[in-house]
C-alpha cells in the first residue's frame, strides 16, 4: 500500500475527529482506523488531546479563510455580510461530538473562543464598511461584534440546543437573520 501524503492523512485523520470528536478514542483506535502508526500521529502532537485542539484549530482558520473569500466575491454589503457568516458558520463537518469534547477543557475552550473572536473582528470591518457605505445604520461596530460574539457562547451551549431542537448550524443561522432583519416587521415605504 502507498503511503499517504502528509496533506492526505491530516484530512482523514480531520474527518475522523471532527465526526467522532476524541474522548472516545484512544491513540491505538485512531492508527488502527487510519491504517497508520502511533508515530505518524504522534508527529503532529505529543497527546491524543493536542493532536484534536491542532486539528479543530486548522479547521477554524480554513473557514474563516473561506468566509473571507466569499465575502470578498460579493459588492453588495448585506450579501457580503451574509456571505461571510454563513461562511464562517459552516466548520466542515464538525458535529456535536467534536464540540462537546472541544468544551471539555480548557484549551479547547480557548481554540473555539478564539476562532469566535477572529469571526467577530472580520464582523466589524463589513459592518464599518456597511455603515460607511449607508446601508448599515450607524451602530457602534464593536457593540454589534459583541452581541454576536456573547450569543454565540450561548447558543454552542448542548442543553440550550437540546432544549430548542436546533443544531449548532440552525441556531446560529436564525440569530444571523435576526440580526441582520431585525425582529419586526417593516412596512413597505
Amino acid at each position: 500500500m502507498e503511503r499517504r501524503t502528509k496533506e492526505e492523512f491530516i484530512q482523514e485523520l480531520t474527518t475522523l475527529l471532527i465526526t467522532e470528536g476524541v474522548s472516545s478514542l484512544t491513540i491505538a483506535d485512531i492508527a488502527a482506523r487510519l491504517n497508520c502508526s502511533r508515530r505518524r500521529i504522534y508527529e503532529i502532537a505529543p497527546t491524543k488531546e493536542e493532536v484534536f485542539i491542532k486539528i479543530c484549530s486548522d479547521v477554524f482558520n480554513k473557514t474563516l479563510e473561506r468566509g473571507y473569500r466569499l465575502a470578498r466575491a460579493e459588492t453588495a454589503p448585506v450579501n457580503i455580510i451574509r456571505a461571510y457568516m454563513h461562511g464562517t458558520l459552516n466548520t466542515s463537518g464538525m458535529t456535536k461530538a467534536c464540540f462537546i469534547d472541544l468544551d471539555s477543557t480548557a484549551q479547547g475552550k480557548a481554540v473555539f473562543d478564539a476562532y469566535q473572536e477572529q469571526r467577530v473582528q472580520g464582523l466589524e470591518g463589513i459592518i464599518d464598511a456597511g455603515v460607511k457605505a449607508g446601508v448599515f445604520t450607524s451602530y457602534n461596530s464593536r457593540l454589534v461584534s459583541e452581541a454576536i460574539l456573547g450569543a454565540a457562547h450561548r447558543l454552542r451551549n448542548q442543553q440550550f440546543l437540546a432544549e430548542t431542537g436546533m443544531t449548532i448550524g440552525d441556531a446560529f443561522n436564525s440569530f444571523y437573520t435576526l440580526v441582520l432583519e431585525g425582529l419586526l416587521h417593516r412596512s413597505e415605504e
